[in-house]
């Protein structure tokens, strides 16, 4: 990364753009935690009659996945496939938001909309509209940590501490507070037993902050979940360990030495169970990653393996916690709201780094070229190295040792939260964030007779980048290194489709304004649709309704994910008058978290999520064109091109307010049985 200002803000690569689903929002971790879960098995009942095809069927389907007829809508396959090869070519390196490449693809997208008729949002000039994102901080003076006993301050030595990227700015001092993990259990389920008797869930298992007073103090609080590794240090060292065996495996697999692939199998493997133990602590791993019968096509799949691991763990007795509680955001974030003024982090000894990580307890950069560093928090926070945590800092009335505690709480799930007895802490922060902009590419069809009224369409653009820059990891295949993760179906797939619709919508006009939506930075935690739902270049109480098109490229067997259903009590109708083409259809009532859509619904607008699932060749190399199934998405077209064309027109899609529980969900369409409202078989 270059260009970079002295006043934080810059443009990268002398391009127009920049840079917890947190980038961990959205990161490779925590989609794959999901992609196991399927969208399940069609179920036998009717659907609506198929939309009539307006074309005949085209060739098979990628990877042997059923034909399907094309539904009727005028969508032009020929310029489809034009448009998903270019954007997930190798010349745009999988449109990191953070490179050049995807200031190619934006102006790629500007210029075919500008060839299509549509006009800029708002009376603006361009079709690109720049957001801000925060890629890290600059002290703008020394940070200081003292520990105060008898009044008398004690200097903790520069070498031992840091500032997080997301400190908060100030001066504090207040009593010292050990609040462990600073977690808090899911509350645990009722078994099958109580559920049938209908007796409510237990009470949270596990509090390190019950009973705990921290107003006006500063929190003493270890990273990670109690006995759990950090969700993106177990996964980093998951990659690290696919990437070693794939080039390890290159050379013999290009010498056909299958005893070679065995012992190195076998070796991978006894590594793997050591990683993922921990993990899921006394499960039988004895099926995990087996051998396949030809050596030859040995794989370690990291979904595969995720898989499993996250479904034995989720078997384990005692406290469940959430995917984010472990981070660094929600740990600060509750304890700023339990009144603490200040916050010392420490790794611990018994996290789940590699033994050299832990023993060089490496501080977090300041500035980062993957993904943005999140809002700065309401407080100072500093992280001091664990070694020093342990020598300088003595908890409660036994004056325990922190490793001593992290221990206690890892083998018994007991709370070890107390005050540090005669301790004040003084700290210091002072940072000016560095920040980069990255573009959303914004284009409208304005309406007739109801143009004050808008319906939105989206889709994201960005991509997950190259190996070494972004999440992508290099594949190695029959003595070929493929290192871009191209990105086909995603979300190539949703983009090329919004470029179809708008083209559409300008031969015939509609009633509605229709604003086509591509965001940038998705991948890195929703950030585009986030800066536009904020800061919106037209009125959002305007906004009827929002479409939302992400990966859509891939139908397979389990059909097409319609999400969102909850957000209008009209959207079910809708849905039924247009019908499903034929394809095998779930309706999904929550509306999940994991992409664009969900930025709009917290802005109270009806939402629709359109979607095919994960699969093998996610966050990969290998999701390439060549794997889109284009009977499919042309059968996928004709549906979205319904539902909008009626919201266009006029249709009323009322706001419905979320249930209790706020209609937002963690999973993918599917994933929770009891938030989907039917489902549709594919019609023969």
């Amino acid at each position: 990364m270059k260009d970079r200002t002295s006043d934080g803000a810059s443009r990268v690569a002398g391009a127009r753009v920049g840079s917890d689903k947190s980038p961990a929002v959205r990161s490779a971790f925590s989609c794959l935690v999901v992609s196991w879960v399927l969208l399940g098995p069609a179920c036998t009942r009717s659907g609506p009659p198929p939309v009539a095809p307006a074309e005949t069927a085209g060739p098979a389907a990628a990877g042997g996945e059923k034909e399907v007829r094309p539904a009727g809508s005028g969508l032009d396959r020929a310029r489809l496939q034009a448009d998903i090869g270019y954007l997930a070519s190798d010349e745009l390196r999988g449109r990191f938001t953070l490179s050049p490449e995807l200031a190619a693809a934006a102006e790629f997208l500007a210029g075919r909309h500008r060839e299509l008729g549509l006009v800029p949002v708002g009376g603006a000039s361009s079709f690109l509209v720049d957001f801000p994102i925060p890629i890290g901080v600059k002290p703008s003076r020394p940070p200081a940590l003292s520990l105060v006993r008898g009044g008398k301050a004690s200097a903790v030595a520069a070498a031992d501490f840091a500032v997080v990227p997301q400190t908060g700015s100030g001066t504090v001092r207040g009593p010292a507070v050990f609040v462990g993990y600073a977690a808090k259990a899911d509350p645990a389920p009722a078994g099958d037993e109580g559920k049938s008797e209908g007796k409510p869930a237990e009470a949270a298992v596990y509090d390190d902050l019950a009973g705990v007073d921290l107003k006006g103090k500063v929190a003493v609080v270890l990273h990670d979940v109690p006995g759990r590794p950090e969700p993106m240090a177990f996964f980093r060292r998951l990659q690290q360990l696919q990437a070693e065996f794939a080039a390890a495996a290159a050379p013999l697999k290009e010498k056909k030495d299958a005893a070679g692939l065995l012992e190195l199998h076998g070796r991978t493997r006894a590594r793997l169970l050591a990683l993922i133990q921990p993990f899921a602590p006394g499960v039988d791993l004895k099926d995990m990653w087996p051998a396949p019968a030809d050596t030859l096509t040995l794989e370690l799949e990291l979904q595969a393996v995720l898989g499993v691991a996250m479904r034995e763990a989720a078997k384990l007795k005692g406290p469940k916690f959430g995917f984010s509680e472990g981070s660094l955001k929600t740990k600060v974030e509750r304890l700023a709201a339990a009144g603490a003024v200040g916050v010392v982090v420490v790794r611990g000894p018994r996290s789940f780094l590699a033994d050299d990580e832990r023993e060089a307890d490496a501080f977090p950069p300041l500035t980062r070229e993957d993904g943005p560093v999140g809002e700065p928090f309401k407080v100072p926070v500093v992280q001091v190295k664990w070694k020093a945590a342990d020598k300088l800092l003595r908890i409660g009335k036994k004056k325990r040792k922190i490793s001593e505690l992290q221990s206690a709480i890892d083998t018994t799930y007991v709370p070890q939260s107390a005050e540090i007895p005669g301790l004040e802490v003084e700290l210091s922060a002072a940072v000016e964030p560095i920040q980069v902009t990255a573009p959303n590419v914004i284009a409208s069809v304005p309406g007739t007779d109801l143009a004050q009224e808008i319906v939105v369409l989206g889709a994201h653009y960005d991509h997950i980048g190259v190996d070494g820059r972004g999440e992508c990891n290099e594949v190695r295949k029959d003595g070929a290194v493929d290192g871009i993760c191209n990105g086909a179906d995603d979300n190539a797939s949703g983009t090329a489709m919004l470029l179809e619709l708008a083209r559409h919508f300008k031969q015939h006009p509609p009633r509605r304004t229709v604003v086509f939506t591509h965001f940038a930075g998705e991948e890195l935690g929703l950030l585009g649709s986030k800066a536009l739902a904020e800061r919106p270049p037209f009125a959002i109480d305007k906004v009827v309704a929002m479409i939302n098109l992400d990966m859509i490229g891939r139908l397979g067997p389990k059909g097409l994910a319609i999400g969102g259903i909850v957000s209008s009590d009209a959207w079910m109708p809708l849905l039924d008058r247009v019908g499903t083409a034929g394809l095998a259809v779930l309706y999904e009532a929550s509306v999940a978290t994991r992409s664009d859509h969900a930025s709009f619904y917290r802005k109270q607008v009806p939402v629709l999520f359109f979607f095919t699932g994960t699969h093998t060749d996610y966050h990969r190399p290998s999701d390439h064109a060549d794997k889109i199934n284009w009977d499919g998405l042309m059968s996928i077209g004709g549906i979205v091109h319904g539902v909008a064309r009626e919201l266009a027109d006029g249709y009323a899609v009322p706001y419905k307010a979320p249930p209790e529980g706020g209609g937002l969900a963690g999973g993918l369409p599917g994933s929770n049985p009891d938030t989907v409202v039917k489902r549709v078989p594919a019609k023969e």
